[in-house]
């Protein structure tokens, strides 16, 4: 007759034995790989260096001008980006926001800022 206690002592041995025939494996074929640490370790180039800079006994050259990475643009594409900025600034302004109970809320606020201010004063005169 099984008891209650040795059904789950089973149970709880099964996980630990398959993780350690898994990892048993792994072991096992990280071992039969043909990778060597050599592999990892970066080799010198023909001249001795390890991609390091090297001192060519030569100065560089800074008065070689730069290229543009884009065209420029001309003065026609400029006046029509121009125009086209104004135009939507124009239609911004004639719209304004919602400012109504503006003037309500800046005194409620200022009414909570003025009792918060009482209570303040009661906690620090105890």
């Amino acid at each position: 007759m099984i008891s209650g206690s040795d059904k789950g002592g089973g149970r709880r041995i099964r996980p630990i034995a398959a993780a350690a025939i898994l990892s048993f494996a792994m072991l096992l074929g990280a071992c039969a790989s043909d990778f060597a640490i050599e592999d990892a370790v970066p080799h010198p180039a023909a001249d001795g260096t390890y991609g390091r800079p090297r001192d060519t006994g030569k100065f560089p050259n800074l008065n070689i001008p730069q290229k543009g990475a884009t065209s420029q643009l001309t003065d026609a594409e400029v006046a029509a980006k121009t125009k086209e900025l104004d135009a939507a600034k124009q239609r911004a302004g004639a719209q304004p926001g919602n400012a109504s109970g503006v003037a309500a809320d800046a005194a409620s606020m200022r009414q909570a800022g003025k009792a918060q201010g009482d209570d303040l004063k009661g906690i620090e005169g105890q």
